[in-house]
Formats: C-alpha cells, structure tokens, sequence
C-alpha cells in the first residue's frame, strides 16, 4: 500500500509537470485528452448514481478513483493549458453529447438491478480500455503516456471489481 501511495505521488508530479513537447499538441490530441476527461466523468458520474441506488460498497470505492482520473486528466489539460469541458459540469451533464446521450442509456439500463449496474460497469471499463488503446498512440509526451498508463491500470482492477 505505502508502495502504491509514493508510485502515485511520483507519477501526480510527473503528469503535473508538462513535458518539452507541450506547445505541440496537435488540435486532434488536445480533442481526444477533453473526450478522456469527460469519459472518466461520465464513470464517475454513472457510477456515483450506481452507489446511491445499489447496496454496495464497490460502486462508492470506485467513484473515487474515477475522481483521480479525472483529477489526473484535469492536470494534463491545465499543463498544456488546454480547457478542461467538465469544470462546472453536474453529475449527468456533459459537452459532449454523444457522452451525455450515453449517460442516460446507461443509467437506464443499470437501475434494473445489481447484476444489470454491474454489467453497465463491466461495459463502460471496455470501453475506457479500448479508447484508451487507441488514444494512445496518437501520443509521445512521456507525462500524457504515464497519465494513460494509470487510467489503463485503474480501468483493469474496475473490470475485475465489476466482474467478480
């Protein structure tokens, strides 16, 4: 545990630090670290709804580390001083509306039962790890490759915690 606290404390350092390549994120890298952001809201916030209506505590441990991903994701906009679309953003409320459309889908479809939250979990860590294999090579910034590397660990140990 105390390993984990002084890798994440180092790799927070890194992702807060911009990389000698900041000024030259193309329009369609800056587009695609927004869309992340707004991803991990969108599991924060389907999520978040989840723990308020399901009786378990996974929902509510994972919602917080939806929180660091967006909080990491947050940081890499602020370095490249790139706007973040989700400051000022409710649970449920997003720029982007194919991500707003979603959220609703998937709220509807998880509140039929535990099973069916818990099958709209596994579907939004899919998700998250497909896109974040294919963001991933859009990218060399070594901060914004350490930033994904954390979001594809934190995406693996949810869809073990959704699947088991």
């Amino acid at each position: 545990m105390k390993k984990k606290l002084i890798t994440a404390i180092v790799l927070v350092g890194i992702l807060a630090t911009p990389s000698a390549n900041a000024v030259s994120l193309t329009a369609a890298q800056k587009g695609k670290l927004q869309y992340l952001v707004e991803e991990e809201k969108l599991a924060r916030d389907v999520y978040g709804y989840f723990s308020t209506k399901v009786t378990t505590q996974r929902f509510s441990n994972i919602v917080k580390s939806e929180q660091t991903h967006m909080d990491q994701i947050s940081n890499l906009l602020d370095s490249y001083k790139i706007s973040n679309p989700t400051v000022g953003k409710a649970a449920g409320e997003f720029k982007n509306k194919s991500l707003a459309n979603l959220y609703k889908k998937l709220i509807s479809e998880g509140s039929t039962s535990t099973i069916a939250a818990f099958g709209v979990g596994v579907k939004v860590e899919k998700m998250d790890l497909a896109d974040l294999k294919s963001i991933r090579k859009l990218f060399s910034q070594s901060d914004i490759l350490a930033g994904l590397d954390l979001l594809e660990k934190g995406s693996q140990n949810h869809l073990a915690a959704f699947i088991r």
